[in-house]
């Protein structure tokens, strides 16, 4: 049993660290929703850019990266097909260490922009330890996870959790469809946006389980 907590202290460590490399997704996502055509963004994968303005343009890759990336967290406790949870592991960690290392070794170097909060910062020097340092630990949960099997309960505290990371979504939309463009009203929506992914993790956690074997 020692073991097995062990194991879950880096399963959740793991589900922490993947939610936050959801932000990516979930800005832009959250974003070109409630905002409309007037937030306009850029992404780009492997030397090909995706753009558009509100839900228009590129979004499709947007939306692609979101379900992806809430699935996951999903199979981090809720999926029992454990291969299902292995292979959006691999595809996720996979493709952001592969476009880490081409933005660093074959791109402009890896930048991130944030208009409204005047963020501008390149993150050459530290995206790809930390990429490495997530792909090692999904390498790890995957061996380890063959060790250990286990039933998650779902209790009130996924609901809580799932409620009070929703529940702002009606009140961001006013915050960011209405007030002036990267004005104070798009960045209080913004900063709840950040909030919303440093949670992310706590209503896919697995808060009761039973172990089976």
């Amino acid at each position: 049993m020692k073991t097995n907590r062990r194991f879950f202290r880096y399963l959740n460590l793991l589900l922490f660290f993947t939610g936050l490399t959801f932000m990516t997704s979930w800005l832009p996502f959250l974003r070109g929703l409630l905002d409309g055509p007037s937030y306009e963004w850029g992404s780009s994968f492997l030397g090909k850019q995706f753009s558009g303005s509100g839900t228009g343009g590129d979004y499709y890759y947007v939306l692609i990266n979101v379900v992806t990336g809430l699935l996951l967290m999903a199979s981090f406790y809720w999926i029992r097909q454990r291969w299902v949870f292995y292979s959006l592991l691999i595809v996720w960690y996979g493709s952001m260490i592969a476009n880490a290392f081409y933005e660093v070794f074959a791109g402009q170097g890896y930048m991130f922009h944030g208009d409204t909060l005047n963020i501008h910062l390149n993150l050459a020097y530290v995206i790809l330890p930390v990429m490495v340092l997530g792909g090692v630990l999904a390498g790890y949960v995957i061996l380890k996870d063959h060790e250990t099997t286990f039933r998650a309960i779902r209790t009130k505290k996924n609901s809580y959790w799932l409620a009070a990371l929703l529940l702002p979504i009606p009140f961001q939309y006013f915050l960011l469809s209405g007030g002036e463009p990267h004005g104070l009203t798009d960045q209080i929506g913004v900063v709840l946006a950040l909030l919303q992914v440093v949670f992310l993790y706590k209503p896919f956690k697995a808060y009761r389980m039973v172990g089976e074997g």
